[in-house]
């Protein structure tokens, strides 16, 4: 686990150079392409690097099919550094650090840089598609998408970890989490950007299908369905049975059961109650 948490200091102990690497990379184009894209754009009337790495229409339709992979490295296509452009850069690559960090640790640095690239390479054909479809003049920048599927899966891993806003709030990460991912779909739609909210909603759709189904990670937002009466009580009667088997074995025996379910199935396989009684063990043993 590369994970520090404190009154102090909230985050990992330390940053793998695939991140380092993401970080400088993506800082050092984003604030030099507005600055070449000026002169290039204002004495040789040719298109800079915004329009060369952002994903447009004009882009596809020149044939400049590394779009859909360029413009997570890019966040500004137009001419100028703004206050705007230094503080979506910093405050992504903030997330980048904070969750791509575990998630590097936790399953490699190929793993990491799948999703990562994955995810937003999912977002620029999703985006494409759509642009073609609408004749849409829209311009994607940014590893807005990307990012998503970070966080994603890091609230996947860490859904009941706390904080305390301004040292009063107490909130679980998981609903620190969907309050963002939620705005950042809300504020593309309250603009009328339609191409920069199916990207970003594509690239939570991928976080959460790798950390689900490749990663086996567990659902942090389970949806509690209503069920017909006569499923509900056979369902009942089934975790009965499992649970008076469960009471008779000791705390040791338990225990080496459920790790090895785990190991074979994941933790996914886990009931509701096999989880309180391992936690109650636990804390026992402390």
């Amino acid at each position: 686990m590369n994970w520090q948490a404190s009154p102090f200091f909230v985050g990992p102990h330390t940053t793998p150079k695939s991140i380092k690497w993401l970080i400088t990379t993506t800082a050092f184009i984003s604030v030099l392409s507005p600055i070449l894209t000026y002169f290039l754009e204002h004495y040789f009337h040719l298109p800079g690097p915004g329009a060369w790495l952002s994903l447009s229409l004009f882009g596809l339709e020149q044939g400049w099919f590394w779009q859909p992979i360029t413009y997570v490295l890019l966040h500004s296509a137009g001419i100028g550094i703004t206050f705007s452009l230094l503080v979506s850069l910093f405050f992504h690559m903030l997330l980048l650090w904070f969750t791509g960090s575990e998630i590097n640790f936790r399953f490699g640095t190929k793993s990491f840089l799948l999703l990562y690239l994955g995810s937003g390479i999912v977002a620029g054909c999703v985006a494409a598609l759509f642009l073609f479809l609408f004749s849409s003049q829209s311009v994607l920048v940014g590893s807005g998408p990307a990012v998503s599927a970070l966080v994603m899966v890091w609230v996947m891993i860490y859904p009941d970890l706390e904080f305390f806003l301004f040292f009063l709030i107490r909130i679980k990460a998981k609903w620190i989490v969907a309050l963002y991912l939620g705005l950042t779909l809300l504020f593309n739609l309250s603009y009328g950007e339609f191409i920069p909210f199916l990207a970003d909603l594509s690239g939570i759709i991928f976080g959460f299908l790798i950390g689900r189904y490749v990663w086996k990670l567990p659902n942090p937002y389970p949806l509690n369905l209503d069920i017909p009466f006569g499923k509900h009580k056979k369902k009942n009667q089934e975790e009965k049975i499992i649970d008076i088997s469960a009471f008779q074995e000791n705390d040791d025996a338990f225990m080496d059961r459920m790790l090895e379910k785990v190991a074979k199935e994941g933790e996914v396989s886990l009931t509701k109650r096999e989880r309180e009684r391992m936690k109650k063990i636990s804390e026992r043993k402390k």
